[in-house]
């Protein structure tokens, strides 16, 4: 399974990505994985609306029992978890990918980056 969707850098796209990735994965039947692929999936998309402020693409494939969801954006700035304060409002959002996800990682492109979460079916 491979399908990938393209959103505007604009606070509401990460709810459109959300509920995109949800009707991807319920229909390829692996419903159990909407809620930790929907709250990474938000992680990534807001970084991508806020820090890299250019469209970006969503693409979720499965193979293999690992299902992965790759965010890709037109910024070329590295991201790098953050090491938020306890009264901080922002910040925490690879920390989440990474509590959740089995794994996570940037891959830099020609104009800009992938960042990608895998989860074990």
């Amino acid at each position: 399974m491979r399908d990938s969707a393209r959103f505007p850098p604009v606070p509401a796209s990460v709810t459109a990505a959300r509920r995109w990735l949800a009707e991807v994965l319920q229909a390829d039947e692996l419903a159990g994985h909407v809620p930790d692929a929907e709250l990474c999936l938000s992680e990534l998309a807001a970084n991508a609306v806020r820090h890299a402020g250019t469209d970006f693409e969503v693409e979720i494939s499965e193979d293999d029992g690992i299902v992965r969801i790759a965010v890709r954006d037109g910024s070329p700035v590295p991201v790098r978890p953050q090491q938020p304060g306890a009264t901080d409002l922002s910040g925490r959002g690879l920390q989440i990918v990474a509590d959740i996800a089995n794994r996570w990682g940037v891959d830099p492109t020609p104009d800009g980056k992938t960042v990608w979460c895998t989860f074990g079916v």
